[in-house]
């Protein structure tokens, strides 16, 4: 696909449309809300002057811990959030039916491991979910409140939220946000591994991606094996990073074992925008060589082919309803684990039209780490 500076335009003009005004997380009492799902937040952005909008796109040099359980609609398209308004339908909008702020890290701990003991001894996993660019700090909150609905997740959910300005102009800031960002990000996972979750599993979206992995590179080069060890898998969603950039970070972390996932488009127009703004350099998400992250270990699982994956084809695995399904469905997983290295595995799933193939996961020649 070839992306004209016409289409940039258009694309960006969208976000613009839609992301003027920083959206609020807070909402007015006394809603009762139909159906709940309870997220943990750790923001290195600084408190906003707003107290409904509670954090925005300045950098913090302190890190902030909340818990909310958020009211979700049953009345909604799988793989899409809204904001609460002024009057709000619990039926068709996202709110914030409660929240908790944390003076620190036990309180915080405390209420985790409170949830982590309602699951199964052997399933006390934890999910921990990273935002990409351009992301309001409600927009990160909502998103995880859907992800971990639509996934039907029973694991307790914590989100990172990391000082994206929240506005398509700055592609800039976001990266120097990524980059400032690191440290608070690996010590969030530090946070995480010492609770008494038994694994840590990371979705990062995007710029998140880079976020993610130059933390986990920064555990590795600090030798930080106990942190690491907690890892059960990391997953990249529509990576924004570098090809090369990211070559040079598997082979950092590769030591610890750490279980590396690529999903990845060749239709993700966004991803196409970001090599043209960064000198035409390929995005790891875009799925160019499929064989060379094999090569380095990582599992790909592309999803060019899945319906309903938005205007820019970049929220595929979070918003495509019959691509959520499948993942709802644990069908996805069981397919991959039943797989041997180097194998292709098609991922059936109904459609509009049919039984159809919505991805295809291409295991990795060789464990990362080998």
């Amino acid at each position: 696909m070839t992306v004209s500076r016409r289409h940039i335009l258009l694309s960006g003009g969208a976000f613009v449309l839609t992301g003027c005004a920083q959206p609020l997380i807070n909402s007015p009492p006394g809603v009762t809300p139909e159906q709940t799902r309870d997220i943990f937040v750790l923001t290195n952005r600084t408190v906003s002057p707003d107290a409904k909008e509670a954090f925005e796109g300045r950098r913090s040099d302190e890190t902030f811990y909340r818990s909310y359980t958020i009211s979700v609609p049953p009345d909604r398209k799988p793989g899409h959030f809204s904001f609460p308004r002024r009057s709000i339908d619990p039926k068709r909008e996202f709110f914030v039916a409660q929240s908790k702020a944390y003076d620190g890290t036990a309180g915080f701990r405390a209420d985790l491991n409170a949830q982590i003991a309602r699951r199964p001894k052997g399933d006390r996993g934890v999910i921990l979910f990273v935002h990409g660019y351009n992301v309001s700090y409600a927009s990160a909150v909502f998103r995880a409140a859907q992800i971990a609905t639509d996934f039907k997740m029973t694991e307790p959910m914590v989100a990172f939220s990391w000082p994206s300005a929240g506005r398509v102009s700055q592609y800039a800031y976001d990266r120097d946000s990524v980059l400032y960002a690191r440290r608070a990000l690996a010590d969030a996972i530090k946070d995480l591994a010492r609770s008494n979750a038994q694994s840590i599993t990371i979705l990062a979206h995007s710029m998140g991606g880079l976020l993610t992995m130059e933390a986990l590179k920064r555990l590795a080069l600090e030798g930080d094996r106990r942190t690491l060890d907690a890892l059960n898998g990391v997953v990249l969603i529509d990576a924004d990073i570098d090809v090369d950039v990211f070559r040079r970070q598997v082979k950092d972390v590769a030591p610890y074992g750490v279980e590396l996932a690529v999903v990845a488009s060749r239709r993700d127009s966004a991803l196409k925008i970001s090599s043209i703004l960064t000198g035409g350099h390929p995005r790891v998400g875009a799925a160019d060589d499929i064989g060379a992250l094999r090569e380095m270990g990582v599992l790909v699982l592309d999803v060019t082919n899945a319906p309903g994956a938005g205007m820019l084809g970049h929220f595929a695995m979070l918003e495509s309803p019959e691509l959520l399904a499948i993942i709802a469905s644990g069908q996805l997983v069981n397919d991959i684990v039943a797989g041997a290295p180097g194998q292709d595995i098609l991922i059936d799933g109904l459609t509009l039209t049919g039984n159809a193939a919505l991805a295809i996961a291409y295991l990795p020649y060789a464990a990362t780490g080998n």
